[in-house]
């Protein structure tokens, strides 16, 4: 059977380690501050759409607010077109090509100076980088429903002691100077890693074996919950148990492979169990050699979002606290389709993948059928956010489908079903 699976940052953005010595030679880097001195710490609400923290970012005085990533695995902001900021990238702002991960090989960015950030609560940067790519090769609205403008990651990371609460979608940023963590959190060691925080010494148990002792990079800009690289250790293997098939979009194109259940991962005192994870394929992941940190995976942001996460780069420390989602089984799209959505507003949604032998498969489902209407919900009401937790829940539960198809409009209805 083949499944698709979309994870829509899966990886896009390692090629930051091939860049720095590039982007960072040509400006003097300012970096993010809190401008009231007197405040030891402010909270910015995020929005989240697919496990992904999303931030509201000014560039440059008086240009309008977009929204970007909040993305541990990207060095150099990037801001996703350019058409999003009028007079970036300048005519004088030269062109490098990238290599991400997918098949389609190099893609094409603008590297501009000079560029400031604002975001809400009084925190400014002046004299960034940022890459602009000269098309969104990375279609981030399509996939996740909402308007992405860009990816913003190490720059914040490396100024502040940054608190995410996923249960209340607050950002705290902390001065280093002033931050200690509360006795409930649990504390684990991490490194900083080309710019990037890594967990090493996890334990993995797949298909009943021996626990295996991780590297796993920490990814908020990942939506899956766990992958792992199967050329990184022996005993890091596909179980027999696993669905093949598309897994998502990377910087240089689609990324195919497998996902299964992995038995367990401890973190500090906490254990996962029943984790849906990512085995990509070998060739989908390569990048520049020099770009590259030895590790077997990354966590992602289903996993992340199931705690109280303080990132503290300064002293490389990474803080625990689980919440109300800790203990919900890990699941996933039941229904065997995936849906875009286009138009101006994003509010006309299609089927992007159908899968054989899925329940919307055999409900006679096609690629390419127009959503009118999910259980009685219709666009604009109907998003990619509500369809995700519709197809999400226990198996058993109904689904009943309007599409339009060759200007006809046809009903369906199937059952979720759980198929790993």
């Amino acid at each position: 059977m083949k499944w698709i699976k979309r994870y829509t940052l899966l990886i896009i953005l390692t090629c930051g380690g091939a860049l720095s010595h590039a982007v960072y030679g040509q400006f003097v880097y300012r970096g993010f501050r809190i401008v009231n001195k007197r405040i030891k710490r402010v909270e910015i609400p995020f929005e989240m759409h697919s496990n992904l923290i999303v931030v509201p970012v000014q560039i440059n005085e008086g240009e309008e607010e977009l929204k970007f990533i909040l993305d541990t695995g990207v060095r150099t902001a990037i801001l996703t077109n350019d058409l999003y900021v009028e007079g970036i990238p300048s005519p004088n702002d030269r062109v490098i090509h990238l290599l991400g991960a997918g098949k389609e090989g190099q893609v094409s960015a603008f590297v501009s100076n000079n560029v400031s950030f604002t975001l809400p609560e009084g925190v400014e940067a002046e004299g960034n980088a940022m890459l602009v790519l000269q098309e969104d090769y990375l279609q981030l609205d399509n996939h996740l429903g909402v308007r992405i403008h860009g990816i913003l990651g190490y720059e914040l990371f490396s100024r502040f002691v940054v608190e995410v609460d996923y249960s209340t979608q607050n950002l705290i940023l902390h001065r280093p100077e002033h931050f200690k963590p509360r006795r409930s959190y649990r504390e684990l060691d991490m490194t900083i890693e080309d710019t990037k925080p890594y967990l090493s010494n996890l334990q993995l148990q797949i298909n009943d074996s021996v626990y295996v002792q991780v590297k796993l990079m920490v990814d908020t800009g990942a939506s899956h919950s766990l992958l792992l690289n199967t050329g990184s250790h022996p005993r890091i293997k596909v179980p027999d148990k696993r669905l093949e098939g598309y897994l998502g979009r990377g910087l240089s194109g689609e990324i195919y492979g497998a996902m299964a259940r992995v038995d367990n991962l401890k973190m500090a005192d906490y254990e996962l169990e029943g984790i849906i994870t990512s085995f990509p394929e070998d060739s989908s992941l390569l990048l520049p050699s020099q770009s590259r940190t030895l590790h077997n995976g990354n966590i992602g942001g289903s996993i992340l979002k199931r705690f109280r996460v303080v990132f503290d780069y300064a002293n490389q420390k990474m803080y625990l606290k689980k919440n109300r989602l800790y203990g919900k089984d890990f699941e996933y799209n039941m229904s065997g389709m995936e849906l875009i959505a286009t138009g101006p507003l994003l509010s006309l949604l299609y089927i992007s993948k159908i899968t054989a032998d899925t329940p919307a498969q055999r409900a006679g489902l096609r690629e390419g059928d127009m959503i009118l209407s999910i259980n009685g919900r219709r666009p604009p009401e109907l998003n990619l956010g509500l369809y995700s937790a519709f197809v999400h829940k226990k198996p058993g539960k109904k689904i009943r489908v309007r599409v339009l198809r060759n200007g006809k409009v046809l009903k369906k209805s199937f059952r979720l079903e759980r198929v790993l």
